[in-house]
């Protein structure tokens, strides 16, 4: 009766959502202790579902060879909250989707999928899945990554000016350290400031102290642009960036430190001066006309997305793959071994890579590229860049993970983008300003792209700005806000990816001017209150287990907070993230799974979390984050049921 009563005034509270009422499940080892690795394997998949739901009835249902296959479920154990529910389940292919059948709610009749609880038939493409492919590396377990674009980021001085003056003549616009950004404007991508790896070496101290401990460098190659996405060679390090001994000798001090380092390269393009280019258009009865999409003349091709100076390549080819990813002097192979020793790749573009008009070999070329990495590096990392839609692209089996700009960036980007924003289009869609949408919607969107195994959502990289967005401190406008959507970051699952920049507050409305230059010699320009919650943040994440590996389970939505739970057998995390003030809230005990009087350590923030009469309240401030966690006797207890 109390913890009805004390949901009351959240549940009638207009627009928000109970989301600790429902049925829950997420692939993670707190509901998928023993994830299968081999076809036919039998395995146990839980649902947990709170005494407040009134369920009676609980069936799995698996998809096997393309038909739907029920497991019924029964109780396991049951503790004061709620009632775990166990199925087993077969993995009758490398792949398989589930989803569960329970009665309750308006109509006895509800579906549990990974997208969300709904009581309509749904299409699988919303389901939970397993996955005897092996997940991503160990040890991104406990990375927190850090993007740097290399001409951008730091300038050692140590790199002969003759090969910027040579650059200059060829193409490049040589710009001073404070100069601004060209931004939109014409030639942004020929503007060179000439930071170089080196460079990068002499600050790995400032990337630890905010708590990063996997570098991912942008392309490293030779091109004809500072960007560096139109690779003139794959054979050797751009030498304005230092040349080969440079990412050597970066790598192998990075490593020195307990960190790892990860390149960018385009496996969908070359640049129009690559070498491989210059030869299929100079003779196109030559080897490499076959590595590109032709016409009927050499100035006949396929560009990506039209751009002439960015020919894409034909993954139909065997002895393009051959040469680009599988064979021994493959670059992709050749950068992963000594004396380079990269740690793994970003593929850009991941999600165009292989697919042209009726051609679709994205996925073939995503595993050729996995066994590439895992042949030199069994503990490598691949990850792809996917702006859209990736659930379909990520069985496990190709890239470990993705940029999670579909199911992290952009919900989070609708929820705390100003309503003043200036930029005049909605990521490239002509539109009024950027949506501002309330925080139901933002937890339905993350919700709808979690339908991948857990190891590609643990292994993908969140993110609140890149090299290819506005800076996040542009988009929302208020350091307290910035500090809510690296909150969110760090406390997500997946590898949190800072933008190198983005801890001092830089600001950018676009990819171009947002790759402003690193303000290290104007310190008094950082935004301190920034700095401080990267790094705050970043050593929550790093010394609380939950964080880092545990399920993700969604509490409570309304338009201006989201609160969420992080959870091992060992310790219960609750995360409240909030756009504005609001009233005090009051969640139900039970659903959160601590007892009355529990005391809770305050991991961020400075509001207890009370927890009396069924309830845990919890501040009504904001903007903010607050973080608490329970652990050990504060937690209910289970018993057999």
């Amino acid at each position: 009766h109390h913890r009805q009563q004390a949901m009351t005034p959240a549940a009638n509270r207009r627009g928000a959502t109970v989301l600790a009422d429902e049925p829950h499940h997420d692939g993670s080892p707190l509901y998928l202790p023993s994830p299968p690795t081999r076809l036919g394997e039998e395995f146990d998949v839980y649902l947990r579902v709170p005494h407040r739901a009134r369920v009676t009835r609980v069936v799995a249902r698996q998809v096997h060879d393309g038909e739907g296959f029920p497991a019924v479920a029964t109780v396991e154990r049951v503790d004061a909250g709620a009632a775990w529910w166990r199925a087993r389940l077969t993995q009758a292919n490398p792949v398989v989707s589930y989803r569960f059948l329970t009665d309750g709610g308006p109509h006895n009749y509800r579906w549990v999928t990974a997208a969300g609880t709904v009581d309509h038939d749904p299409t699988d493409a919303g389901d939970f899945r397993s996955s005897i492919h092996p997940g991503g590396p160990d040890w991104l377990e406990s990375a927190v990554a850090y993007q740097i674009f290399p001409d951008r980021f730091a300038r050692s001085g140590r790199v002969d000016p003759a090969l910027t003056a040579a650059a200059a003549r060829d193409w490049a616009r040589p710009a001073q350290w404070g100069d601004a950004t060209l931004g939109r404007a014409e030639g942004a991508a020929r503007q060179l400031y000439g930071g170089d790896l080196i460079g990068v070496r002499e600050h790995l101290d400032h990337v630890a102290s905010v708590g990063a401990n996997l570098v991912y460098l942008t392309p490293v190659f030779p091109a004809a642009s500072a960007h560096r996405y139109n690779a003139t060679s794959f054979d050797y390090v751009d030498p304005l960036l230092g040349g080969d001994e440079a990412l050597v000798a970066l790598i192998d001090e990075a490593h020195a430190r307990g960190m790892h380092v990860i390149g960018d390269f385009t496996a969908n393009h070359t640049g129009s001066r690559h070498e491989w280019f210059r030869r299929a258009q100079a003779d196109l009865s030559a080897p490499e006309a076959g590595y590109y999409f032709f016409g009927a003349t050499p100035q006949e091709y396929v560009g990506w997305f039209g751009v002439p100076t960015l020919p894409k390549v034909n993954h139909a080819s065997p002895a393009l793959r051959q040469r680009m990813i599988s064979g021994e002097a493959s670059p992709v192979r050749r950068y992963l071994r000594p004396p380079f020793n990269l740690d793994g790749w970003r593929i850009d573009v991941a999600n165009m890579t292989g697919r042209q008009g009726a051609d679709d070999l994205n996925t073939e070329v995503a595993r050729e590229v996995r066994r590439a990495v895992a042949t030199e590096r069994p503990d490598g990392y691949l990850v792809g860049e996917h702006f859209h839609d990736f659930t379909g692209d990520s069985p496990g089996d190709g890239w470990h993970g993705v940029m999670n700009y579909a199911g992290f960036s952009k919900p989070l980007w609708t929820w705390l983008a100003r309503p003043d924003l200036p930029i005049d289009h909605w990521l490239g869609i002509p539109w009024p300003g950027w949506p501002r949408l309330p925080g139901e919607a933002v937890t339905a969107s993350m919700r709808a792209f979690s339908a991948v195994p857990w190891s590609v959502r643990q292994a993908s990289l969140t993110l609140v700005s890149s090299h290819d967005t506005p800076r996040i401190a542009t988009l929302v406008g208020d350091p307290r806000l910035v500090e809510v959507a690296v909150g969110a970051m760090m406390t997500h699952p997946g590898v949190p990816m800072i933008w190198a920049g983005d801890e001092l507050g830089l600001c950018g409305s676009n990819g171009e001017d947002g790759r402003r230059p690193m303000p290290w010699d104007t310190p008094g320009s950082w935004d301190t209150q920034t700095l401080a919650a990267y790094r705050n943040l970043a050593s929550v994440r790093a010394g609380c287990p939950a964080l880092r590996t545990g399920s993700l389970r969604w509490a409570y939505a309304d338009a201006d907070r989201l609160v969420y739970l992080r959870e091992t057998t060992q310790e219960t995390v609750m995360v409240l993230l909030a756009r504005a003030a609001g009233e005090r809230l009051e969640l139900p005990a039970s659903a959160i799974g601590v007892h009355d009087g529990a005391d809770s350590d305050m991991l961020y923030g400075s509001a207890p979390a009370v927890v009396r009469d069924g309830s845990v309240y919890v501040t009504g401030d904001g903007p903010g984050v607050w973080i608490w966690r329970w652990a050990g006797s504060a937690l209910m207890t289970t018993s057999g049921g």
